[in-house]
């Protein structure tokens, strides 16, 4: 019987095998330099563009061939596996489990791509010890596996049955309410494995609800409509 896991990884495997599978790409040196946007040095000190995956400029360097294939990715050691299980106490999440075995140890995926191992054990340990007490009794169960930038980072819920992503979005938190970046989304990681492969998945923002004053994580509406003003 065909799972929606197994629908979801055989589409992530088709993006990662296509060799066009992060959200941030780089333009040739030199190339469309002019105007505004972002910026980084090649090693020859030209300037190359950064292009975002779901906006008109990816979609017309895409077209235009302007972007190399990312290098090929190595599956992660299977002891490396079993060494974030220990650490949790509880297998990964299957679909994860899979991806990180069959098709690279990170660096494909949401944002950034997904963590490594490596880094993921590294911050799953720190949080531990640095998070809010407010948040310690969703320390141990929630696996930092994707990191936006600006500190906004995606956590997978590892005793949620749905498998319910979290995400800590502290920007406009208050000073003195800084646990209040810490929210639950609506969906799981199947569900957020598909809308990036779709191009539907939004970064994690939070924000404060108009009418009750309570801080939240954003809706697709919400961040639709926010970004339809920008």
């Amino acid at each position: 019987m065909i799972t929606e896991d197994d629908l979801v990884f055989e589409a992530v495997r088709t993006r990662v095998e296509s060799g066009d599978h992060l959200d941030e790409r780089f333009g040739p040196p030199g190339v469309d330099t002019a105007g505004g946007g972002a910026f980084k040095y090649a090693p020859d000190g030209q300037l190359q563009r950064v292009y975002w995956r779901g906006t008109p400029e990816y979609t017309a360097a895409h077209t235009a061939g302007l972007f190399e294939p990312l290098p090929p990715l190595t599956p992660a050691r299977g002891d490396a596996v079993e060494e974030c299980e220990a650490l949790l106490g509880r297998p990964l999440p299957s679909l994860l489990r899979r991806c990180y075995l069959e098709l690279g140890d990170g660096g494909f995926g949401p944002a950034y791509g997904l963590e490594p191992l490596g880094v993921i054990l590294r911050d799953y340990e720190e949080q531990q010890q640095n998070w809010p007490e407010a948040w310690h009794p969703m320390a141990r169960a929630l696996l930092p596996i994707c990191n936006w930038g600006c500190g906004i980072v995606s956590y997978v819920d590892t005793t949620d049955p749905s498998l319910r992503m979290w995400a800590i979005d502290p920007n406009p938190a208050p000073a003195e309410q800084y646990e209040v970046s810490l929210f639950p989304q609506h969906f799981g990681i199947a569900e957020w494995m598909r809308r990036w492969v779709e191009g539907s998945l939004h970064q994690p923002w939070l924000l404060q609800d108009q009418k009750t004053g309570r801080w939240r994580g954003a809706t697709d509406a919400e961040t639709d409509s926010a970004l339809e003003t920008q």
